[in-house]
């Protein structure tokens, strides 16, 4: 891959490094007003030294949702990152891609529907238990969203029916509670009705940051040492490659595609009179 963006820092030096950072080309991280940057790179067809032919079909691309089929070294380059960082593109053109903060929180969906792939902040319940005395006590807390105290359950006529002692009665309860915290009272989509499925691992969102990073840095301050200064240059060269491999990406499809006009017909709902059958 040919490098653009990227440029050959000396790790070994402390003034190269700094100078890099420093001179380093920044943007905005949300709009102009709030005055917060981070490091970034133009990518505007005409900053991407393409050539003559290749810029003519850029501008053809206008109109086309190409971005997908670019992106991905973005997501690797917040993977890599453990997610602590990712890119952006801003701008009234989204003409320049920007350096974030970021981070994974957890949605707090519990289930999903493998039919209509509905999310559910419930946990689908256990489909069986070990006896009929588990089976009736763990009805009363799922009717119940699991809201009562242990002794409240006690006093339900249909676990009082149980033929094991009170003690054993509570034992239950108090374990049931805990395995059935988040279980709703059924399997159940509530969009489709089809039966819902536990998520083995959370599922997350990347929360991205836009605040500045490193705007204003006095990267000669002491705080600084030669290893920190070589974190944060790892991590702009490695946003610099990630830029570099979209750019290559774009170029790709300018030498590999063209921009053709098909028509597309797409049903309409319309109303009629229809006469009465005979």
């Amino acid at each position: 891959m040919t490098t653009f963006f990227q440029k050959k820092v000396d790790r070994r030096s402390r003034s190269a490094m700094v100078g890099f950072l420093q001179g380093h080309f920044r943007y905005d991280t949300m709009s102009s007003w709030n005055r917060l940057t981070s490091y970034a790179n133009n990518i505007k067809f005409h900053r991407l030294g393409l050539s003559s032919s290749q810029d003519d079909k850029a501008y053809e691309l206008l109109g086309v949702d190409y971005w997908d089929d670019i992106r991905s070294p973005i997501d690797d380059f917040t993977y890599e990152q453990g997610h602590r960082y990712t890119m952006g593109s801003n701008g009234r053109s989204s003409g320049y891609l920007v350096l974030h903060d970021s981070h994974l929180e957890l949605t707090g969906h519990l289930s999903y529907c493998p039919t209509c792939s509905q999310r559910n902040f419930k946990k689908v319940p256990p489909v069986t238990f070990q006896d009929n005395n588990e089976k009736v006590i763990a009805q009363e807390i799922l009717k119940s969203q699991n809201s009562w105290l242990p002794k409240v359950y006690l006093g339900q006529s249909t676990i009082q029916d149980l033929s094991i002692s009170d003690d054993e009665k509570f034992s239950l309860i108090i374990r049931l509670k805990s395995q059935l915290a988040d279980c709703s009272l059924s399997n159940a989509c509530g969009v489709c009705g089809n039966p819902r499925s536990n998520f083995s691992v959370p599922p997350s969102r990347l929360m991205v940051a836009n605040k500045s990073i490193d705007q204003g840095e006095d990267f000669c301050a002491e705080d600084w040492s030669m290893g920190s200064l070589r974190d944060r240059v790892e991590l702009v060269c490695a946003f610099d490659a990630a830029c570099d491999s979209v750019r290559s990406n774009f170029i790709n499809l300018l030498d590999d595609y063209d921009v053709v006009e098909i028509t597309e017909h797409r049903p309409v709902q319309v109303k009629k009179l229809v006469a009465h059958a005979a």
